[in-house]
């Protein structure tokens, strides 16, 4: 069960799915730390680009939540990176687990036939490929144009080049597919 927690920028209630934890190193910067564990008081913040502003033309808001004077330059990049390294992280885990699907046609029969939560985009892809996998999506489907390429797309799922993966609503790539939702309300 997710906890309720407090954005430090907007001050809006919401759950630990929705927020990412900020907490204090010992030289005074401000890690992202997307599982919750790191050890220290800790300030959550919703993952979108207003409350991500927000914190960063304020950095004193937070001082109080996490006792220590801090320094948020760069945070917008750290919030990204690591947003990004666990979508990376949670390919390989959905792969593995058989929760993805590669290949146009399959892809875009799976989209048909509505067993697909999600697609991800390599930065290269086709415009006529998108336009087809959007039409046969629902429009509730999300497409997230990571930042690799075909060749590196299928590389960390170790297949060959793919333009575009369909990540499955199965429970084994309930990770990735947070990750994509954070990445896609920062964009």
């Amino acid at each position: 069960m997710a906890r309720e927690r407090t954005c430090v920028a907007c001050r809006q209630k919401g759950d630990d799915d929705s927020l990412i934890r900020l907490v204090a190193s010992p030289s005074g910067d401000v890690v992202v730390d997307l599982r919750g564990r790191l050890p220290g008081r800790g300030a959550w913040l919703h993952v979108t680009n207003d409350c991500l502003s927000r914190l960063t033309k304020r950095p004193d808001s937070l001082r109080r939540p996490l006792r220590a004077p801090v320094s948020s330059d760069g945070l917008r990049e750290q919030v990204m990176d690591a947003i990004g390294r666990a979508a990376m992280d949670g390919l390989s885990l959905a792969s593995a687990a058989g929760a993805l699907v590669g290949g146009h046609d399959a892809l875009e029969r799976e989209l048909t036939c509505h067993r697909i939560a999600a697609v991800v985009v390599a930065e290269d892809a086709s415009d006529r490929t998108i336009a087809s996998l959007k039409e046969a999506a629902d429009p509730d489907v999300s497409f997230v144009v990571l930042p690799l390429d075909r060749d590196a797309l299928g590389h960390n799922v170790g297949r060959g080049p793919r333009a575009a993966l369909g990540v499955t609503s199965s429970r084994s790539a309930s990770h990735l597919r947070q990750q994509l939702r954070r990445l896609r309300q920062l964009r």
